[in-house]
């Protein structure tokens, strides 16, 4: 297999416009576009989804990833669990361009005049099964997560510039 094939099936833009549905599901009213961009370097790192697996209703951006967790012995930032956010953030600009084509074409998203993303045809994680359920629920959860603040917070937080 080239390793043009293996990059296309690790990247799969069809795979990743589910799992931004399932975000927009959780984040329930018009959502940034930029926000899209920011999600999915947090969905498709294991580190982050293994945090978003434990998330509910009343979980926090800074309380989720922010507070300490134990390894052995030793305390460490919870924050961990985002390394490398930057470079995966801009590695996965285009793919997010797609997505958002995606979505749009097969009717699931609408954009309006403010460039708002509005999900149209909502899914439930719970209707899939084994590791595509986990990872809708994460998105769906880290949906939820992100509609509680600001887009300014979330910038700052996660250390990406507003554009």
């Amino acid at each position: 297999m080239s390793i043009e094939n293996i990059k296309r099936l690790s990247m799969n833009t069809h795979f990743y416009s589910l799992l931004v549905q399932s975000f927009l599901t959780g984040y329930e009213k018009p959502c940034e576009i930029k926000l899209v961009f920011m999600a999915l370097p947090i969905l498709i790192h294991k580190e982050s989804r293994e945090k978003l697996c434990n998330a509910n209703t009343k979980s926090r951006i800074d309380t989720l990833f922010q507070s300490n967790q134990t390894v052995g012995d030793s305390k460490i930032s919870g924050r961990t669990r985002l390394t490398g956010y930057l470079n995966r953030y801009n590695v996965l600009k285009e793919y997010c361009k797609e997505i958002v084509i995606i979505l749009y074409s097969e009717n699931k998203v609408l954009i309006n005049n403010e460039q708002k993303m509005i999900i149209v045809k909502r899914i439930n994680y719970k209707n899939f099964s084994g590791t595509v359920k986990n990872w809708l629920k994460c998105a769906y959860y880290l949906g939820v997560i992100f509609s509680k603040t600001t887009d300014d917070h979330l910038s700052y937080f996660l250390g990406v510039e507003r554009e």
